[in-house]
């Protein structure tokens, strides 16, 4: 287990406007305001259809699992809870890991790992922590290879 312990130091809530990109949104608000160790606390809204990945099996990767295929739900599509990570890359921007969960006209849920290409509809309302003493970065783990979190305390 890695393991880093910091504070909160602020919180960010955020309100993205209709057509806009969903993550893209999010990175340009962190980079814009230097968040490189951050928590998404959470999300909700409406998005004009939904793209997202989960893990598929893949033989002879190591690791045997990665994210190949996106899942794609064309039509209007309400986002039930959104979170994740926000860390630092080593060029200075901030990189968001984002899940989220979905939800059809017909109540049928769906989730996975969020991509670009998700447009507000309505609204997307989330809030973003800002930490402090915690450098939260994501590196290639070298038996699954794929980045993962790797947390560390911020001298």
């Amino acid at each position: 287990m890695k393991h880093a312990e910091g504070t909160l130091k602020k919180v960010h809530v955020l309100r993205i406007e209709p057509d806009e990109d969903v993550l893209l949104s999010i990175q340009k608000f962190c980079d814009e305001h230097h968040i490189l160790s951050g928590i998404i606390l959470s999300g909700i809204g409406s998005l004009d259809g939904c793209t997202f990945f989960d893990p598929q099996e893949m033989p002879g990767k190591p690791g045997l699992y990665g994210y190949v295929t996106p899942i794609s739900k064309p039509t209007p599509i309400e986002l039930v809870g959104l979170n994740g990570i926000v860390c630092g890359e080593a060029d200075g921007k901030a990189a968001p890991h984002i899940h989220a969960c979905f939800a059809d006209a017909e109540g049928n849920e769906y989730g996975g790992h969020l991509k670009e290409g998700n447009r507000v509809l309505v609204t997307v309302e989330l809030a973003i922590a800002e930490l402090s003493g915690i450098r939260m970065s994501r590196k290639l783990d070298p038996v699954k290879a794929v980045p993962v979190l790797f947390p560390e305390l911020d001298q």
